[in-house]
């Protein structure tokens, strides 16, 4: 069920999706908001998001298309708590937490020596703390599918995949 008043927790969904962009929609398919092949899709994306995320290759999180798909995933994931208020706080919260994740990742790794993949690790399971906190009320919903996570807007209207 998704609430205008619900826009703190859409913007900590941003917040964890500035920080690894695939765990709020991973968060909402656990707390069954996304169903069918959608939820498998996100949970696969979540955790290659994660390993990635230690390598060498890894983009940084500020180039610009890391950037936007950040503040999607916020949009969509702030929408699906809490309506059009929601959406708006999920991706604002995800292009300023971008850059300030990013920032403190580094200034933790240059003041403690502490290798990069280590600070990943301890900044998933962070990403993960957010995102469930800001879902544990998301379970209430029957589950979406890929394209009902982008219209449940509506207090109180019933989902079912594939409907419209």
């Amino acid at each position: 069920m998704t609430s205008s008043t619900r826009w703190p927790d859409a913007a900590l969904l941003g917040a964890s999706g500035a920080m690894r962009t695939f765990v709020p929609p991973a968060m909402l398919a656990v707390r069954g908001r996304i169903s069918g092949r959608a939820h498998h899709a996100v949970l696969a994306a979540a955790v290659g998001e994660m390993v990635h995320d230690k390598l060498p290759i890894a983009r940084e999180r500020v180039d610009v298309p890391s950037v936007g798909a950040r503040v999607a995933t916020g949009l969509f994931s702030g929408k699906a708590v809490a309506g059009p208020a929601g959406a708006v706080a999920g991706a604002a919260a995800a292009a300023v937490a971008t850059f300030a994740t990013y920032r403190a990742r580094i200034l933790v790794g240059r003041a403690t020596g502490i290798a990069d993949p280590w600070i990943g690790a301890a900044e998933d399971i962070v990403c993960v703390t957010a995102a469930a906190v800001a879902t544990r009320q998301a379970a209430a919903a029957p589950g979406l599918g890929a394209a009902g996570a982008l219209r449940a807007t509506s207090p109180g209207r019933r989902w079912r995949s594939g409907s419209r």
